[in-house]
């Protein structure tokens, strides 16, 4: 008797559509770069010239907010990169070359700034001061001082001493310039230099406040003269 299996095996194969991207662009050398979102992580690392890549990146579908964020190598984070639109669905999308913001940080001591960005690029360096917080009337909140430029070394460090003219406050932030094109602007950061002098200048109010106070609710003082009294003698007629 010969029994033939009537069952076959059916293999079914199926592509889900995803959305692939691939991100480049240049940052400070041997930083960390994050790519995230509600959605999305990623992490990759520049190479000595800046240069990252996230390759072939599957995403899921819808995904929002997508930023990159760069952690150089003293742990001083940049300013995020968003990207405005999400990527296309069930496509493959590439985007570059992203420049991402440098690093910066501050040395209240020696008034001078110091960070990391892509090797061997043109920094321009924005200050502006603001005005006084004592000053009774502000025409303006703000004035700028001409844009102060420097370079970074092969490393992508850079360093700059800040110009004082007054001791006030001042708001900091500076951008790179790489492949003709602009990169965003870093942190801005406040600076507030002479911290003394600032000490003085809540001090001398509040001491004029509290001489004030003294002479309004100061009693007048009470003078005791000792009593004379004066014997007259009443001479008889």
């Amino acid at each position: 008797m010969v029994t033939e299996n009537i069952f076959s095996t059916t293999s079914i194969r199926a592509n889900i559509p995803v959305n692939t991207i691939t991100i480049y662009g240049y940052t400070s050398p041997n930083s960390r770069i994050e790519l995230n979102s509600p959605k999305v992580y990623s992490v990759t690392y520049s190479r000595e010239d800046g240069f990252f890549i996230f390759d072939h990146l599957d995403l899921p579908r819808h995904s929002q907010d997508l930023c990159l964020i760069s952690i150089d190598e003293s742990n001083r984070v940049n300013n995020p990169v968003c990207f405005p639109e999400p990527p296309p669905i069930n496509t493959f999308t590439e985007i570059g070359s992203v420049l991402l913001s440098p690093t910066i940080s501050l040395d209240l001591k020696n008034s001078c700034s110091s960070g990391q960005t892509i090797p061997n690029t043109s920094i321009q360096v924005f200050l502006y001061q603001q005005s006084s917080p004592f000053s009774f009337i502000k025409k303006v909140q703000a004035f700028s001082i001409p844009v102060l430029e420097t370079t970074s070394d092969s490393r992508g460090n850079y360093s700059l001493n800040i110009p004082i003219t007054s001791a006030t406050n001042y708001r900091i932030f500076l951008t790179t310039k790489y492949l003709d094109t602009n990169s965003p602007k870093s942190n801005t950061l406040l600076y507030h230099p002479g911290y003394t002098i600032s000490l003085l200048y809540l001090l001398i109010p509040l001491i004029l406040i509290i001489i004030a106070l003294y002479f309004i609710f100061k009693k007048p003082k009470q003078h005791f003269y000792p009593m004379v009294i004066y014997n007259k003698t009443i001479s008889p007629l």
